[in-house]
């Protein structure tokens, strides 16, 4: 039978609130270090779990959070999924995932289900610039939280990387290592992240005194398939371009792949850096440079915000930006290993 919390009371000298103040993790606890070593101890070696359902009756919650991501495939959000399931459990919270496959239509039946479904909050990865679904989120008085992509700017609680940064380092990076000609695989004009790199590309190119080809710049989306077309698009002039950012690893992935296949070598006939430092970057061959962001840490920044305004009541404009860092690997630099980081200047609360 399982042990009850009078049980775990009486053997711990204290009253049953006590233990389920240690049990559920309650923000407001206020016991002795020493009482509260002992209770831990007992949960531990009893394998104590709390009733969440009669929890979430008590605060009137059902301690489910839900991610809504753009796709399933991309390791970037299975280690974000991972971050906010890190962050959440600890507090006894259960999460969802939801995959919307990019469409604004997908993502707006989830977000009805889940309102249906009761979740506390939500946290949103596949938001669009003006993104009506984030309004509805507003008018509804769901918490949420946007991580990576944001929709209105001023209003919405978010947590990213400073993408302008990040693109400017890599192509920075490309024209240092005396490219002219310097190819961008774009982001969606209608999501923040391929703006946003997409101007500190442009403006990296500025800096240094480059030219800016129109024809340089094609939209390739954010997946592997999306970078091939693009790249060999790219690949195909007659004055090619020498070096490729691409606006996401996936994309850089799909672009290794077409270049390969037109008999071009990586980095001696053309250069490749991605976005995001996703596990797969350390391992192709040659390995591939690209701009470093904490995933991981995005979740778990999104999911304590996410809580924040679940246990308050009160919604947040928090934004939460991580500085990304550049790692140069063989895609740019034939016969470079791993390089030390730039020094990083952490997280900036705004």
């Amino acid at each position: 039978m399982p042990v009850t919390l009078k049980q775990l009371a009486a053997r711990a000298h204290v009253h049953p609130s006590t233990i389920s103040r240690v049990a559920n993790h309650d923000p407001g606890q206020r016991i002795a270090p020493v009482t509260r070593q002992r209770i831990e101890e007992l949960l531990r070696e009893t394998e104590y779990r709390p009733n969440g359902v009669a929890r979430g009756l008590k605060l009137r919650q059902t301690l489910v959070l839900a991610v809504v991501i753009p796709d399933i495939t991309n390791p970037f959000f299975a280690a974000l999924f991972r971050g906010v399931e890190d962050g959440a459990s600890p507090h006894g919270y259960n999460v969802l995932l939801c995959n919307t496959d990019g469409s604004p239509e997908r993502q707006r039946s989830h977000l009805q289900s889940l309102h249906a479904r009761q979740v506390d909050g939500v946290i949103l990865a596949s938001s669009f610039l003006k993104d009506p679904a984030v309004r509805w989120l507003r008018q509804q008085r769901i918490p949420y939280v946007l991580v990576n992509r944001y929709s209105d700017q001023a209003h919405d609680p978010f947590v990213g990387s400073d993408d302008v940064v990040g693109a400017r380092l890599a192509t920075a990076h490309l024209a240092a290592l005396g490219h002219e000609r310097i190819g961008h695989l774009a982001g969606k004009a209608t999501v923040s992240t391929g703006v946003l790199r997409r101007r500190g590309y442009l403006a990296a190119l500025s800096e240094r005194g480059l030219s800016t080809d129109p024809r340089l710049v094609i939209e390739s989306g954010y997946t592997e398939e999306g970078g091939a077309r693009a790249a060999q698009q790219l690949l195909s002039l007659d004055d090619r371009p020498t070096a490729i950012f691409a606006v996401t690893d996936m994309t850089a992935v799909g672009a290794f792949g077409a270049a390969r296949r037109m008999g071009l070598r990586i980095p001696q006939d053309v250069a490749i850096v991605g976005y995001n430092d996703i596990p797969l970057a350390s391992r192709m061959v040659p390995a591939l440079t690209t701009v470093h962001v904490p995933i991981h840490d995005f979740g778990s920044a999104a999911a304590r915000l996410l809580l924040e305004q679940v246990e308050t009541g009160e919604p947040s404009r928090r934004r939460v930006i991580f500085n990304p860092e550049l790692i140069v690997r063989g895609s740019t630099a034939a016969g470079a290993g791993d390089e030390p980081r730039l020094p990083t200047i952490g997280a900036k609360l705004r």
